[in-house]
């Protein structure tokens, strides 16, 4: 169960993600993560009251506020630098990271993950670094890099965060976590005196955007709870591949056979933890 919710974690954010590059080109970071926000919200709400039978607990809504204080920005900071660089280079980084963070807490506060699953992870990390290596994008490699690492931190902050709630709360914490995210934003680009909503031309792809990356989270959540963080957090490392397939698909971006073998070594270390 818990790698089935995490591969549609993988396929959520990866294509919630692409759809977000698209839209900060053509609006705002800031802008384009709060517009996904408002329906990730309305949608988490959804699977709280139809889908997840759960307790509110105050240590667990604290959690999942600490975790929105960080994934709002983690993604503006991604669509940001996907915006400025690459798809290809930032999103690799960041996926990196923000498996990384989340597995090694998850390991080093008891969580279990058999040693040929370790190894699976070792080997989905090593195919994420050569999938980042782009040359041809000169300068813009160094931009990728930084707003990827940055985003990649906060990424992995708001999953560990997220990933110690308990069972019992279900999806609790998940929603809190929406809503401090579009209140931290929105408090961020009114005070940069920035647009807190996309133009109305490209909110239903925002809304997709979000509501697509909220179920991804609401399967992260669930399966972090249930089983092992360590595990789900290896499995996420597959999210970016989708992001960059998707770019070279349908925005000509090029991939090179390095970075197409770095996707397949991403896959293969993921079946391993399967495997495992």
């Amino acid at each position: 169960m818990t790698i089935a919710l995490g591969l549609w974690f993988a396929f959520g954010v990866g294509v919630a993600d692409y759809h977000g590059g698209f839209i900060t080109k053509r609006a705002t970071a800031l802008a384009t993560v709060a517009t996904a926000l408002v329906a990730g919200s309305a949608v988490m709400a959804a699977l709280l009251v139809f889908v997840v039978d759960s307790t509110v607990s105050g240590g667990d809504l604290l959690l999942g506020a600490c975790s929105g204080s960080f994934i709002g920005f983690a993604l503006a900071s991604l669509y940001h630098g996907m915006s400025a660089s690459s798809a290809a280079v930032v999103a690799p980084i960041a996926a990196t990271l923000a498996s990384l963070v989340p597995f090694v807490w998850g390991l080093a506060t008891g969580g279990s993950l058999p040693a040929l699953g370790v190894v699976g992870a070792v080997i989905a990390f090593a195919g994420l670094a050569l999938s980042t290596v782009s040359p041809e994008l000169g300068d813009r490699v160094r931009v990728g890099v930084v707003w990827g690492l940055i985003s990649g931190l906060c990424f992995g902050a708001s999953l560990t965060f997220l990933g110690e709630t308990a069972e019992s709360s279900g999806l609790w914490p998940a929603l809190v976590q929406r809503c401090t995210a579009f209140a931290a934003l929105a408090v961020a680009a009114t005070v940069q005196r920035q647009p807190v909503f996309v133009p109305v031309q490209l909110r239903s792809r925002a809304a997709f955007s979000g509501a697509l990356g909220a179920s991804a989270i609401a399967a992260f959540t669930v399966g972090a709870q249930r089983g092992s963080l360590a595990e789900i957090a290896a499995i996420t490392a597959l999210a970016p591949t989708i992001t960059a397939v998707m770019s070279t698909v349908f925005d000509d971006h090029v991939m090179r056979w390095w970075q197409v073998l770095g996707a397949i070594i991403c896959a293969a270390g993921v079946a391993v933890i399967g495997v495992a």
